[in-house]
């Protein structure tokens, strides 16, 4: 779980793979972890998107 300022609490899944061409590398992958979540992550997305370059 996360706290975000803006939207509230987070609640989050994540797995994490290793290559296994090169395993001192990690990546990790977070995903909502319910509609709640999703929903809160779609309005700051959106709010990031006009300042993104384009």
């Amino acid at each position: 779980m996360m706290r975000h300022p803006e939207v509230g609490v987070l609640a989050m899944q994540f797995e994490t793979l290793r290559p296994l061409q090169d395993p001192d590398q990690l990546l990790v992958i977070y995903r909502a972890a319910n509609t709640e979540t999703q929903s809160a992550l779609d309005r700051l997305s959106t709010r990031a998107a006009p300042l993104l370059p384009r």
